[in-house]
């Protein structure tokens, strides 16, 4: 018999934090997201624009709190962006432009299923890369391509 939510138990003050990395089972899919069980104790949601990757119902992944709401429920993130892999993603855009002669038919337009077979990231990822690429001058973004600046 599937468990309610109300049988997981709500995390005490300080028990978890933000950004800290836990062990996940994907248990349901719901109108906003999937929900996973956090280190088989505590149920979080991962919001489906947050989604990287084609995710399963028993699925065991790794992923981040996001977000600890006043209402005791948890926000989860299975792509942590830090400086490191912000830095890691934008060159591997650089890259996979120059692979295809400085200019590629992808942009914010394409669908996320194609960002994720490219460059393993969830599609939010990879606009806010684009967007600090087109800030810092290294790329111009039309609507179907990326070219290098």
């Amino acid at each position: 018999m599937p468990k309610h939510d109300s049988d997981y138990e709500l995390p005490a003050p300080g028990t978890l934090q933000m950004r800290q990395p836990v062990e996940l089972q994907i248990v349901s899919e719901t109108e906003l997201g999937f929900k996973a069980v956090i280190d088989d104790r505590y149920i979080g949601l991962i919001y489906r624009d947050e989604i990287s990757q084609p995710l399963r119902i028993g699925e065991y992944l790794k992923g981040w709190i996001k977000t600890l709401r006043p209402d005791g429920k948890i926000d989860l993130s299975i792509t942590m962006l830090d400086a490191d892999s912000r830095d890691e993603l934008e060159e591997m855009i650089m890259r996979y432009l120059q692979s295809k002669g400085g200019s590629a038919r992808i942009s914010d337009k394409t669908p996320s299923e194609e960002i994720f077979k490219i460059f393993k990231t969830s599609k939010k990822n990879f606009k806010r890369a684009i967007g600090r690429l087109y800030k810092d001058r290294q790329i111009i973004i039309a609507d179907d391509r990326i070219t290098i600046a």
